[in-house]
């Protein structure tokens, strides 16, 4: 009878495992990530090495772009299931995502060789060697994807964006000239281009065409929302910008560029809103702290504030302007030592920055025939 019950137990407790995986990815699959979170955590304590759960708890970090944690779940996953190359995907992505083009290579190739028909990452190869800076092996790559997906815009965009970063601009507008078939993303894609190369006249007038042929293209309402913000038309940047998010509700960047437009607009409360949303809609993503941190030192409230420039300093150590504003937080606190400390370490920021130019232009100056 013992041996009875305690396969019973044994069984009710492997079936209870399992619907916290199955749970844990239902949740998942409808955005309540805190809940996957919780289930998948629950999972690994009786089976710490479960690829599945690993692999999950990881797509739930890349989803809130923790990549950095997303990235070591994923090693884990691997080392304890080698033989699912799907796993060494999802672990690119992440490296991509957090600028880690070098690496997403590699893991790309290692894939690829057990999945050699896979589109998707012979794609995502060719965008890694881009962001790597190997545009010559980026195009090759890419030049096989668009054979095998012709009709695909984002092949002739990272295509285009290879040759016009490689130095032949030109073969970069052909490639995007080809997507007539699909007018709205082909003018999204060219304002994309201009806006890069800073000629924002030319973005705009790409932008506008592009809602002429799709008013819901959300990238191209975010961007003309940005373009007002730089020409400092607050109004109309709030209104592109607030239409943005309807359409693409995760934008983090309209989000906070909505704070800081807010708060320059008198409405304070409503600024502080939109730049704590952003902080928790993409992780390493220091501005909004930043700005929460100016404001509230503004507004005198210097231990808040110098809880969110503290925050912005972890993820951004040896950025001059928070450094900078965190030495005033600090005086404002009279805490005068450490102020010092931070108004010199801007010292030292500044003067490698004045160094790193100088030696650049020094370079540059040899190379001159």
């Amino acid at each position: 009878m013992r041996w009875l019950v305690a396969t019973l137990v044994f069984t009710l407790c492997a079936v209870a495992q399992q619907d916290l995986l199955s749970d844990g990815q239902q949740a998942f699959a409808s955005g309540d990530l805190a809940r996957a979170e919780t289930l998948f955590r629950e999972h690994l304590r009786a089976h710490p090495a479960d690829p599945r759960a690993l692999s999950n708890l990881a797509a739930v970090y890349s989803r809130r772009e923790s990549y950095p944690e997303a990235v070591k779940l994923y090693r884990e996953a691997i080392a304890a299931a080698p033989q699912v190359p799907e796993i060494r995907f999802n672990l690119a992505v992440a490296l991509l995502k957090s600028g880690h083009a070098a690496d997403a290579t590699s893991e790309l190739r290692t894939f690829l060789k057990a999945r050699p028909k896979e589109i998707r990452a012979r794609q995502l190869l060719g965008v890694s060697l881009l962001e790597a800076g190997d545009f010559a092996a980026a195009i090759k790559e890419l030049e096989q994807v668009r054979i095998a997906s012709p009709n695909d815009p984002s092949v002739v965009f990272a295509l285009a964006i290879a040759h016009a970063r490689g130095g032949d601009e030109e073969q970069g507008k052909k490639l995007i000239a080809s997507l007539d078939r699909f007018p709205a993303q082909a003018r999204l894609l060219e304002g994309l281009m201009e806006y890069r190369a800073g000629r924002f006249d030319e973005a705009r007038a790409k932008f506008v065409e592009c809602l002429r042929y799709d008013s819901n293209q959300a990238p191209a309402v975010a961007a003309l929302g940005r373009l007002y913000l730089l020409e400092k038309k607050d109004d109309l940047a709030i209104e592109h910008l607030e239409r943005a998010l309807r359409l693409m509700p995760q934008d983090a960047e309209s989000t906070y560029q909505l704070g800081v437009l807010y708060d320059r607009n008198g409405d304070t409360q409503k600024g502080r809103t939109y730049l704590r949303k952003a902080t928790s809609m993409r992780a390493g993503y220091a501005d909004p702290y930043y700005q929460l941190a100016r404001i509230l030192h503004r507004d005198g409230e210097f231990p808040a504030a110098l809880e969110q420039v503290e925050l912005a300093n972890r993820l951004l150590p040896n950025h001059e302007s928070i450094r900078f504003l965190k030495g005033r937080i600090l005086q404002s606190l009279e805490r005068r030592d450490e102020a010092r400390e931070e108004f010199e370490a801007v010292r030292k920021i500044k003067a490698q920055s004045i160094q790193k130019a100088r030696q650049r232009v020094d370079g540059e100056l040899t190379l001159e025939p």
